[in-house]
């Protein structure tokens, strides 16, 4: 109880209205979800994505039309089989208050995914940032080119393998190799210490 008296009522997750609409109306472009912190995630394959988005965009109960973000996370730990790239969405529903998360996995050695140009107008500088700093390829876009670093940049920055200037960047993951013995941090985690 509250302290007017009245129940608590809890919210669903943030992007369950997402999951049930792709559930009922494309259950075969639901690879998987994962809910946690109050927030829904969904994973899709890649060649879904358009028309995932689209009925997300324009179906009555989602009025998912405003796109926060599209960007890229790099797992180069993940085991072999596993696709070595996360690219993700953030889209929002003014109309019911809600944002989901999409998530796309791609190969390193195929790191494409469709534009969403066509879909939203406003990923067109997304998804050149996310090509930029990650080097993931949105076929089908207008004019995939470099939009934070010089065209003739080697190299895409925010993947873990970048090496800056003809020195690895140290991540807790790499501490071993990255860094001499006596500059790593006694107290990240490490074979070594």
């Amino acid at each position: 109880m509250t302290e007017a008296g009245e129940a608590s009522v809890a919210r669903p997750a943030a992007g369950l209205r997402a999951l049930e609409l792709l559930r009922r109306e494309l259950p075969e472009a639901v690879l998987g979800s994962d809910e946690q912190f109050g927030e829904v995630t969904v994973r899709i394959p890649r060649e879904r994505l358009v028309e995932v988005t689209r009925l997300l965009r324009d179906h009555a109960d989602a009025r998912y039309e405003l796109p926060l973000c599209v960007t890229a996370v790099d797992w180069p730990d993940r085991e072999p089989s596993a696709p070595r790239f996360d690219v993700v969405y953030q889209l929002r529903s003014l109309e019911h208050n809600d944002v989901v998360r999409l998530v796309v996995q791609v190969p390193e050695d195929d790191a494409r995914v469709p534009t969403l140009e066509g879909v939203f107008a406003g990923m067109d500088w997304h998804e050149r940032e996310t090509f930029d700093l990650m080097g993931i390829e949105f076929t089908g876009h207008h004019d995939l080119r470099r939009i934070l670093l010089p065209f003739d940049w080697d190299g895409h920055p925010l993947r873990k393998d970048y090496v800056s200037f003809g020195e690895p960047i140290a991540f807790t993951h790499n501490l071993e190799w990255a860094l001499p013995a006596q500059e790593r941090p006694r107290d990240l985690p490490g074979e070594s210490r």
